[in-house]
């Protein structure tokens, strides 16, 4: 008959066996062997070890409970130690021990599967005198018990991926191992005095006593035999101290045929399934066949007890975060969202169910929505205790800094507000007038929070902030209501104090005129034009001959509407624009002002005193290459009968151009 169970595998052999056989006459590798095995299968009995099978000087045992499998292998060590101390170098056995832990198929007295493969394998690389064993059995004993240490990993053969191998650190000046070895010498011999055979009745006895006992003996059996159902409940138990997970829930299985009503065993039922699939999940690959073998299991048990109850299992929790793991790594994230939601309402939206979905999704990163909104939902379950969640906490401070009021999401924020206030309070202090782009955000909700608290915010120096360090993006809400105070407070003297008396303190350059280009009658360009005119007086005219054509544009608006422009700053800008004409003739934002700085320079194509200036002579002689270039392909269109925007409409001639040319090509001495 076959069978499945979760065992640890152990193997041990002799030290140089093969060596010493090669050398002895078969008398004394059968005195060898016989002792070997007097002095270390008592000991796996003692552990509840089963011997599988002999193999040469090899030992292959199966012990149901991890622990009991390390302790033996301690035991047979220092069995060893002791008894190669009374005898001669001759007749010293030494051996190694490996062990591994994981599901076996048993079947006709023998094991079989991967775990007693991987047993072998680290057999195979382990030293004589050590206890070498897999992070497996590692995870699966009881830690307390025994001092360990990792070795590391290895790559095994026939295996696919690598296993980590730990082994028992035997110091005899340790006081941990000195106090493991002395403990199991004790039980040892606990297990031994308990060991009496019962001692045969006199022969004189009377056969009516003979009679009587085996009477009384007989109405026992019958009043205190054990019943099937109890039997199952007893090996139930004793499989789960085992850490036998699969065979308690068979045993309970059988105890159900008999009492399927009995709630009595539930409990422990449910131990059973969640730890057998925690057991499992830290043990093999989570691939999509091992997922579905462990949901198929819980699936069957469910079947299988009416003692259980609709509620989510521990296990089932776990399973569903793994497989929603394995399809966000597959790329299949609408299936890992419909998974989840299916998990909290299943769940009935348990406090526990819904964290544990929201730090899946902030594990992963890819979607905030989903982490807020199941932190949220699994925070209203018990307000006070998740609002001094550290995890909660740290998600929330992310939202602030992330997520702008007009973004939405004012519930999650109100609750903040109203649970975590006092945790953010100095945080959301500091950031409300706070410089910079990165506190853009976190100055919005700053503003949210403390006024929702009856707060006074002074709006002068919030927009300031908002709109001279952290504009945002041009067409938002935020940047739309920034700008519409200070045209709405455009002739308030307060305001304007307020402004003249705070924007020293901010650095001379407008962000918003280094990333869009402005016209004359935007509210930006009027602000700049306006009461910030003075402080970015300098910052416009040092824009008015860079590279970037939206900040020379802008700057030369403000400028103009201003009147502060020179002949010689006007006639620079002008002939930048034509250095850039290629740029500049296919975009509807830059095409009327490229329009307008030809028309200026086919006037003034020099301007006053530049033979005395050698920046205007460096720009002149860049302006004049342009105007050679841009002259040699609108004589190009016209010959190919193409239209041509500088001359269309009959605006502009070729012979403007050739003429324009000419001049700039005289006067800046281009060959």
């Amino acid at each position: 008959m076959e069978q499945t169970r979760v065992l640890t595998i152990v193997f041990t052999d002799i030290k140089g066996f093969t060596e010493r056989t090669s050398h002895s006459d078969r008398e004394a590798v059968s005195r060898l062997l016989q002792k070997h095995e007097e002095l270390l299968l008592p000991l796996a009995k003692n552990y509840d070890g089963v011997l599988v099978k002999t193999i040469g000087d090899a030992f292959l045992l199966s012990f149901a409970s991890p622990t009991n499998a390390v302790l033996c292998a301690i035991m047979m060590q220092e069995k060893l130690k002791e008894f190669n101390a009374s005898v001669n170098e001759s007749e010293k056995i030494e051996i190694r021990i490996a062990m591994n832990t994981g599901e076996v198929i048993l079947r006709d007295g023998d094991v079989y599967g991967e775990p007693v493969n991987i047993a072998a394998r680290i057999e195979s690389l382990t030293d004589a005198n050590e206890i070498w064993f897999s992070e497996s059995t590692y995870l699966a004993m009881n830690r307390q018990e025994v001092p360990t240490s990792l070795i590391g990993e290895y790559r095994l053969k026939g295996i696919p991926e690598a296993v980590r191998v730990y082994r028992v650190v035997r110091d005899e000046g340790s006081e941990s191992y000195a106090k493991t070895v002395q403990t199991q010498l004790e039980k040892i011999k606990g297990m031994l005095s308990e060991t009496v055979l019962p001692t045969a009745a006199p022969r004189s006895a009377k056969p009516l006593y003979f009679l009587g006992f085996a009477i009384l003996l007989a109405l026992a059996y019958f009043i205190f035999r054990e019943s099937d159902h109890a039997k199952q409940l007893r090996l139930a138990h004793e499989a789960f101290s085992a850490k036998d997970y699969r065979g308690t829930v068979e045993c309970l299985k059988k105890a159900a045929l008999t009492q399927p009503a009995d709630k009595s065993m539930t409990d422990l039922l449910k131990q059973a399934v969640n730890s057998h699939i925690t057991q499992r999940l830290t043990i093999v690959e989570k691939t999509a066949e091992n997922l579905a073998e462990l949901d198929q299991f819980v699936k069957e048990t469910r079947a299988a007890f009416s003692t259980l109850d609709n509620s989510l299992l521990d296990c089932e929790i776990e399973l569903a975060i793994a497989q929603a793991d394995l399809f966000a790594r597959q790329r299949s994230r609408d299936e890992a969202d419909n998974l989840l939601a299916n998990l909290a309402k299943r769940s009935n939206n348990r406090s526990d169910v819904l964290f544990a979905i929201a730090r899946f999704y902030s594990n992963k990163g890819y979607n905030w929505t989903h982490t807020m909104r199941y932190m949220h939902q699994a925070a209203l379950t018990d307000p006070a205790s998740f609002a001094a969640n550290p995890e909660v906490l740290s998600e929330f401070a992310w939202f602030l800094e992330k997520v702008a009021p007009d973004d939405g999401y004012t519930e999650i924020r109100d609750f903040i507000g109203q649970q975590c206030f006092d945790h953010f309070a100095e945080k959301l202090t500091e950031a409300l007038y706070h410089h910079g782009e990165d506190f853009h955000i976190l100055r919005r909700n700053a503003r949210y929070l403390l006024q929702k608290r009856g707060e006074t915010i002074d709006g002068t120096r919030f927009y300031l902030v908002d709109l001279l360090t952290s504009p945002g993006s041009r067409n938002s809400k935020e940047q739309a209501e920034t700008l519409d105070y200070f045209v709405k407070n455009a002739e308030n003297k307060k305001v304007l104090d307020e402004i003249a008396e705070q924007i020293a303190s901010y650095p001379p350059e407008f962000k918003l005129f280094e990333s869009y280009s402005y016209d004359r009658g935007d509210p930006e360009t009027l602000l700049v034009a306006g009461p910030f005119f003075a402080h970015f007086k300098g910052y416009l005219r040092s824009r008015l001959i860079v590279e970037r054509i939206s900040q020379r544009l802008n700057a030369y608006n403000v400028l103009v509407i201003r009147n502060e422009l020179s002949e010689n700053e006007n006639w620079l800008y002008h002939a930048h624009n034509l250095i850039d004409f290629k740029g500049m003739r296919w975009s509807q934002a830059y095409a009327p002002a490229l329009y307008e700085s030809v028309d200026y320079l086919l006037s003034k194509p020099l301007p006053p005193g530049w033979q005395e200036n050698a920046d205007i002579s460096a720009i002149g002689r860049k302006a004049a290459l342009a105007a050679r270039e841009l002259t040699a392909q609108i004589q190009q269109a016209i010959e190919k009968g193409e239209e041509n925007p500088f001359t269309a409409q009959g605006n502009r001639n070729l012979s403007d151009f050739k003429k324009l040319t000419d001049i700039m090509t005289k006067a800046f001495q281009l060959n």
